[in-house]
């Protein structure tokens, strides 16, 4: 086995040992090889169950056209995994990645393990929406703020379970994306916004502020602009308000970036309520409830 193969081999073990999904796996698969037609070759050569090197070897044919979006936007090497210079490049690094994402593929532009599939993404969706209702944080009398909005797929059906939702985003094509699937939802609402800050909200304005995979780019944009924004998460917050982070930062450990997190929560006053929780099988996201007293 070549050390490519190896490499794929190793991914796979994940799936069959039931450690990831499908779709994840097959998103670091492309990860891995940016390379559609080198994949379907070597799965079936792999070591394990056939059934589910099978089942593999279908879901990326079902989602061709997908994973060769997917495999075109990780060519072009737009999402930098270094740290900016400051928080200034930082958010621009941030709006031209996601502008360009999202003229190629609205789904994959927030998530790339939905493989540009609809159905997929709206499985993901109703997965977080289903834990953050397990967590007792969505109400008919809460108001809500999402920290990067991307294309609004979760505030349109978290629009029927929360009096009032607001998105927010540094790329302007998203919120055009956001705002199209958004029309007709009298209380969700998008905001192109700086990046840099929530002033644009008022002290005690929401009972909810929400964040998924939105963290890992302010962590790429700068320490100073992870404690503004957690600074900004309680000043926004009204009593007894929750803070829902899913994912933090990639690529590290989860007991550093849990401290990390523990230690941001402490200096910005707020309660912990769940930390380091793996509450998804679609998603390998990690999450954190924080409350303000």
């Amino acid at each position: 086995m070549n050390n490519q193969a190896a490499g794929i081999q190793h991914i796979v073990d994940r799936y069959l040992r039931s450690e990831a999904s499908i779709s994840m796996i097959v998103m670091e698969l492309l990860q891995r090889t940016e390379d559609t037609s080198a994949l379907g070759r070597i799965l079936p050569t792999l070591n394990g169950e056939p059934a589910k090197l099978r089942a593999l070897a279908q879901h990326l044919a079902d989602n061709e056209a997908g994973c060769r979006t997917i495999v075109g936007m990780l060519r072009q090497r737009l999402d930098s995994p270094e740290l900016a210079g400051d928080a200034e490049e930082g958010i621009e690094r941030c709006r031209r990645l996601f502008d360009a994402s999202v003229a190629q593929s609205e789904e994959s532009s927030v998530a790339l393990y939905s493989l540009g599939n609809p159905e997929l993404l709206a499985a993901a969706t109703d997965e977080v929406i289903g834990v953050m209702d397990d967590w007792g944080v969505l109400a008919p009398d809460r108001d809500a703020l999402e920290l990067g909005c991307g294309i609004g797929r979760l505030m349109a059906p978290l629009s029927s379970r929360l009096r009032s939702v607001t998105g927010t985003d540094v790329s302007p094509g998203m919120i055009a994306a956001a705002t199209r699937r958004l029309t007709g939802l009298s209380n969700a609402a998008v905001l192109l916004t700086s990046g840099k800050d929530l002033a644009s909200f008022a002290s005690a304005s929401v009972d909810l502020v929400y964040s998924v995979d939105t963290f890992p780019y302010l962590v790429l944009s700068g320490q100073a602009l992870v404690e503004r924004h957690f600074e900004e998460v309680r000043r926004v917050l009204r009593p007894r308000g929750d803070f829902v982070l899913f994912n933090y930062a990639y690529g590290r450990s989860r007991e550093e970036v849990n401290g990390e997190v523990l230690g941001l929560a402490h200096r910005a006053q707020l309660q912990v309520i769940r930390a380091d929780e793996s509450p998804f099988h679609v998603w390998n996201g990690i999450g954190w409830l924080l409350r303000k007293a």
